[in-house]
């Protein structure tokens, strides 16, 4: 009887631990959904390429473009890794950028210290109006150092 306790429990113990690995440890938000409306003097700009880049263990990215009302979205990405487990700082480089007239524009940077989607600003929505003729601003409300020109809501 008490054997099969034990084997019962270390089966159980190891099925957890399992299924933990593959489905939850160390699965970080490393860019939360964003939605963007993108304007120019006020007015939209239209079918322009957008690029989502983050960096946490290699650079990647991903591009789409405005609609006809200036606006992107992108969902949220999430990746898991084992460096979550060690007792390290997590700072993930984040940035978003427009291609007009064939030059790349950064709108939008941030490091991502937290886990959690919606982390870069606060918990809310990653919502953001973007006007690309303002100058770009640093902000520290969320963490972080962020540089801009766009604007959220509060």
């Amino acid at each position: 009887m008490r054997i099969t306790v034990i084997i019962t429990l270390a089966l159980f113990f190891f099925s957890e631990v399992q299924s933990m690995s593959v489905f939850g440890v160390g699965k970080t938000c490393v860019f939360s959904a964003v939605k963007v409306h993108v304007t120019k003097n006020g007015q939209p700009l239209k079918n322009i390429q957008v690029i989502r880049r983050w960096e946490w263990n290699k650079l990647k990215e991903e591009t789409t473009a405005t609609d006809q009302n200036g606006v992107f979205e992108f969902p949220a990405i999430f990746e898991s890794s084992v460096s979550r487990l060690l007792p390290m700082e997590l700072v993930i480089a984040q940035g978003l950028y427009i291609i007009e007239n064939g030059e790349e524009k950064k709108i939008w940077s941030n490091s991502k210290r937290e886990p959690e989607e919606n982390a870069e600003f606060g918990g809310k929505p990653f919502e953001l109006n973007c006007e690309i003729t303002n100058e770009m601003k640093i902000y520290r409300d969320f963490g972080s150092i962020m540089r801009t020109l766009c604007t959220w809501e509060d």
